[in-house]
């Protein structure tokens, strides 16, 4: 274990408080945990602040809501793109979860709508998202079935 991996622990056993749901027994133990690696590894009792941590979305919630309306995501590093129709596009950065359509236009493209995450986009497929229609079975509905 070095520094970083003891103020890692000691930022973590700081939020076992009774509030969140831990026993008065657990909170004693990690106040003592705590002083344990204060001293262990001279950690002054003023902790140098966290940094932030990003959250990191995976491309599989982008595929499956895009999936639900027969689009297929094609997708570079953080950075992906999807066709609606003839003349818009959704472009998608993976590492802010920023979305945009652009409507291409001659001599150019507009900026129609723009968001942030996954449920943003889902509401805008919703109102302006092409139409699905199921022609297609389940196999376990199949009304005939080999047994």
């Amino acid at each position: 274990m070095n520094l970083s991996d003891a103020l890692r622990k000691i930022r973590l056993l700081k939020a076992v408080s009774v509030e969140h749901g831990w026993s008065p027994t657990e909170v004693e133990n990690a106040r003592n945990l705590i002083q344990v690696l204060m001293r262990r590894f001279s950690v002054p009792t003023e902790m140098p602040p966290e940094r932030p941590q990003v959250f990191q979305m995976s491309w599989v919630y982008w595929e499956h809501l895009l999936g639900e309306y027969g689009l297929e995501l094609r997708r570079f590093g953080k950075r992906g793109n999807v066709q609606i129709g003839r003349d818009r596009m959704v472009l998608i950065r993976l590492d802010t979860g920023h979305w945009r359509v652009r409507q291409s236009e001659q001599g150019g493209g507009a900026l129609i709508a723009a968001g942030v995450g996954v449920e943003t986009l889902r509401d805008y497929m919703k109102r302006f998202g092409p139409r699905v229609y199921a022609f297609t079975t389940r196999s376990s509905d199949a009304i005939f079935r080999r047994r």
